[in-house]
């Protein structure tokens, strides 16, 4: 049995951290053990009790932050009992520490959003990448944002999609009263038709605009609410910007049942400015929802335009507004472009396959 340890120098819980617990989940037990290095930062408790569930050992890393040279040293020490190092990077800057200590054991990293790096952080990343045997990334966009700052690494990198246990959150999403549920959490009445957004309230993230559509829309369907689930440096600017719609917008701030806030919506939207792919997209497809999402990054890997979904030009309330108006005058077209996401999702993005294209790269060194 080969002994793998996952690393991320994160402090927080994300889609990134997330995708580790649900790789975790799915590689074979019988060929891997799994170990996992983190901070001690107090935010990834409950994602660390999740592993050890699981069976697998957990190192916390006792470090003040991602800068803290602790890290080389700790890795260092716990890498002489491993095989393989797989290193996930939720920053391009972030992971310094990582390369570092990786020695002679083959490194595999996952670069979970490689946007562009400037000055001293970009060349430090240019040298330190070529430690990597194998570059892993979920889309074809995120693979051209890392040859963009990194063009000599190109045979190294493989695409390996996000993906989601379908039947688990399928499961997990459903409903004994799917109306007293949009009373209580959306306050929405029989009437109401509900765009739900999940993402952390950050301008990358695009909800502002989102907002603005919503301000057209209701002038010609004045039922319509915006739910915004998640939290960020945006939250108030945003609730200033929602401030004369009233109850038309309802902040939930962060939230644990998300499959359950899918299930309950009419429509999905991610107006994210830069995405680099969009697990909530696999997550609300999986639930029949119709989608709206901006044409950026990995998002048109997932959603195909007219087909599983409409695609919108970044930043473009107009276009949000034309979108969601289109679907709320053609609920048949929303219904059949919703039906096609799904299937897409459990076609091409169930768990089982990431894990089993991993796999492939573990073996292969």
């Amino acid at each position: 049995m080969k002994r793998i340890l996952f690393y991320t120098d994160t402090p927080l819980l994300g889609g990134a951290e997330n995708q580790m617990l649900t790789l975790t989940r799915f590689l074979p037990k019988d060929k891997f053990h799994i170990t996992l290095a983190c901070s001690n930062s107090q935010k990834l408790n409950s994602w660390c009790q999740k592993f050890l569930q699981e069976g697998m050992d957990v190192f916390r890393l006792k470090v003040f932050h991602k800068h803290d040279p602790r890290h080389f040293f700790y890795l260092k020490k716990l890498l002489k009992n491993c095989d393989l190092m797989h290193m996930h990077v939720w920053n391009p800057a972030s992971g310094r520490y990582g390369f570092l200590a990786s020695g002679k054991i083959p490194l595999v990293i996952t670069e979970h959003d490689p946007f562009p790096l400037t000055g001293l952080k970009k060349r430090l990343k240019q040298k330190l990448i070529q430690k990597a045997r194998r570059i892993i990334v979920a889309s074809n966009a995120a693979k051209q944002a890392v040859l963009g700052q990194n063009p000599d690494v190109a045979e190294r990198i493989t695409i390996i999609p996000n993906g989601i246990d379908i039947a688990a959150w399928q499961k997990s999403a459903a409903l004994e009263n799917r109306q007293e549920f949009r009373r209580i959490h959306f306050k929405a009445t029989g009437h109401d038709k509900v765009i739900l957004c999940v993402a952390e309230l950050h301008k990358r993230k695009g909800q502002k605009y989102l907002i603005e559509a919503v301000k057209l829309l209701l002038a010609d369907f004045p039922t319509l609410k915006l739910i915004l689930a998640g939290d960020g440096p945006e939250r108030n600017s945003y609730k200033k910007l929602a401030r004369l719609l009233g109850d038309r917008v309802l902040f939930l701030g962060q939230q644990k049942h998300i499959s359950q806030l899918m299930a309950a919506t009419d429509f999905f939207a991610l107006p994210s400015i830069r995405e680099a792919f969009g697990l909530v997209l696999l997550e609300a497809a999986s639930l029949n929802i119709p989608i709206v999402a901006t044409n950026t990054g990995g998002i048109p890997e997932i959603i195909e335009h007219e087909k599983t979904g409409v695609l919108v030009p970044p930043q473009d309330a107009v276009a949000l507004t034309s979108a969601f108006g289109m679907f709320l005058k053609n609920p048949d077209i929303a219904a059949k472009y919703a039906l096609a996401g799904k299937s897409r999702v459990e076609k091409l993005f169930d768990a089982r396959i990431m894990a089993a294209k991993t796999t492939e790269v573990y073996d292969a060194l």
